[in-house]
């Protein structure tokens, strides 16, 4: 069991858990238990899931910060679970069964469509058209814009029951738990004949966790853990460390309260109208709601180490909220940064207990992603270095899960186990660098680290505060001490050492000198890049605060 090998308190935090009273079992959800075999749960906390889409992480994170906490209603749009109140942490989603229903059913599956599902789907349209003032005509042309407008904030729907289905996070109205629909036991008709909505509401399950895997959960207790405390001695190191500086003007606490404030407005103020016309078919179809009492969605645990990685997090999230790009922009932005929190979470935990690899300088997650101009050609020195540090990465990955610390009664896992635990982990990691474009090729060999257009345009909103301007050399600074990134510098100097495991003095000369022109072209090319001399280039996040949240 983890402790005696663990030689400081940052190691022994490694596996303590947040929250404290998260159990390994639970009566409420049996299946914590088999949770014990996958050493990626018990690493990363329950859980990062892979066949989980990067809609499905945003949407499930927003799900649960906006949610209440307590069956009175306590809690929404909070980074708080009310743990005096519970046994267990929990929220109480909408299951937008009757939403869902009008919009997603017209163009789902038809093996998974009921007979009395068509039957509903019908009645539901005609119940809405009597509550529109109009001729027939009127009425229809009505009902048909509203289907459109919301089929045009449809996030995962393809090959799906419309049950299944999920929308874009863009308003709190459209945020809903997983629901699923028992086809195999409607169709054998097991717990009972299906006559009517309320004997098929039998076959609707809350309860599973096949699209909606905790990914967006346990990001979201991350943050929930990082603010439910004053900081930490060991946080409060890092944040002392002159790279790390400019995250020391905003207490803790503010921060929390304006990224709430912020997250709040876009969800909720933003598109006041699509809320209100979702609150319009929830209230009008009611009759709808499978759950005759609201249920609440069990939440599992995060570990507290993950403080560190969830602060930038924080700090990156709060960056793209208070700017000024539509609500729709910084939803697209942070969907983006989920993935790549998971990816460095993994990474970060991962170092925690494996001690083969080297520290770096000047990060504190002690590992780098040293990036490459996408179209460099086999063989250039950028291009290996980027196919070497990500084979280091997939590495330390692959060993975390392997060590003696995660051993079960001192006997290392079986091989199955160990492959279900790689799947959410390295190979995830592998997954989502593809799907953000980070890493590429998308298949074949010389997998490598690169940042295409997008992506730079994440990290300047992400980590220079709206309006804000720093040197060049500052910004590839800011982009290795948060996420690892060597764009270039000095961080490219440290990256090449730590991926080589201690490069001679004319190897790190030989890494400085690698090109960063398409970094910077890129960035100008974004519009941010000023280039006040030869020597002097400015990097500026010009979408500055316009008031909003």
């Amino acid at each position: 069991m983890p402790g005696s090998e663990m030689d400081t308190i940052e190691d022994r935090l490694v596996f303590k858990r947040y929250p404290k009273e998260a159990e390994v079992t639970s009566s409420q959800d049996p299946g914590k238990k088999a949770d014990l075999k996958n050493p990626a749960i018990r690493l990363y906390g329950r859980r990062f899931y892979k066949d989980q889409t990067p809609v499905e992480y945003l949407s499930e994170f927003l799900m649960v910060f906006a949610s209440p906490k307590t069956e009175d209603g306590e809690g929404v749009f909070q980074f708080n679970l009310y743990l005096d109140q519970v046994s267990e942490p929990c929220y109480w989603p909408e299951n937008r069964i009757a939403l869902k229903l009008f919009t997603f059913f017209p163009t789902s599956k038809l093996e998974t469509r009921h007979q009395i599902h068509r039957s509903e789907y019908l009645n539901a349209i005609d119940i809405l058209k009597s509550k529109i003032i109009g001729s027939q005509e009127q009425k229809d042309e009505a009902v048909r814009l509203i289907q459109s407008l919301f089929s045009g904030f449809v996030g995962v729907a393809k090959d799906r029951t419309w049950v299944t289905c999920t929308f874009l996070p863009a308003a709190a109205g459209l945020l809903s738990r997983e629901v699923t629909w028992q086809h195999p036991y409607a169709i054998k008709e097991k717990h009972g004949p299906i006559t009517d909505w309320d004997t098929a509401s039998k076959y609707f399950d809350s309860n599973t966790r096949n699209f909606l895997g905790r990914g967006g959960e346990l990001l979201y207790l991350q943050l929930a853990s990082l603010f439910s405390r004053p900081i930490s001695p060991s946080l409060g190191r890092v944040l002392e460390r002159d790279e790390y500086e400019h995250l020391a003007e905003i207490t803790l606490q503010d921060r929390r309260k304006r990224l709430e404030s912020a997250l709040k407005f876009i969800l909720e103020d933003a598109v006041a109208q699509l809320d209100q016309l979702s609150s319009f078919i929830e209230t009008t179809l009611d009759h709808y709601e499978t759950d005759k009492i609201k249920k609440p969605s069990y939440l599992a645990w995060v570990p507290v180490a993950t403080e560190t990685e969830a602060f930038l997090f924080a700090s990156e999230m709060l960056n793209i909220c208070e700017s000024r790009l539509s609500s729709l922009e910084k939803l697209d932005l942070i969907r983006t940064l989920c993935l790549i929190q998971v990816m460095r979470s993994l990474c970060f935990q991962a170092r925690r207990i494996d001690k083969i690899a080297s520290n770096t300088v000047g990060f504190v997650g002690h590992y780098a992603w040293i990036v490459a101009d996408p179209e460099l050609a086999p063989g250039e020195p950028g291009r290996r270095l980027a196919e070497e540090s990500y084979s280091e990465i997939e590495a330390i990955l692959f060993r975390a899960l392997r060590s003696p610390l995660l051993y079960v009664n001192g006997k290392p896992l079986k091989e199955r186990d160990l492959s279900n635990g790689d799947d959410n982990c390295f190979r995830m990691f592998r997954k989502f660098g593809k799907e953000i474009g980070m890493v590429i090729p998308r298949n074949g060999r010389g997998q490598r680290f690169v940042l295409n257009a997008q992506l730079v345009r994440l990290l300047v909103a992400s980590l220079l505060r709206p309006g804000e301007r720093v040197r060049l050399s500052d910004f590839y600074q800011r982009a290795f001490s948060h996420f690892g990134l060597a764009l270039g510098g000095e961080p490219m100097v440290i990256a090449r050492e730590w991926s080589a495991h201690g490069a001679q003095s004319d190897e790190k000369h030989y890494s400085a000198d690698i090109s960063t022109d398409w970094i910077e072209e890129t960035l100008q090319q974004g519009g941010f890049l000023i280039e006040l001399s030869d020597a002097v280039s400015i990097v500026h996040n010009p979408d500055g605060n316009s008031g909003g949240g």
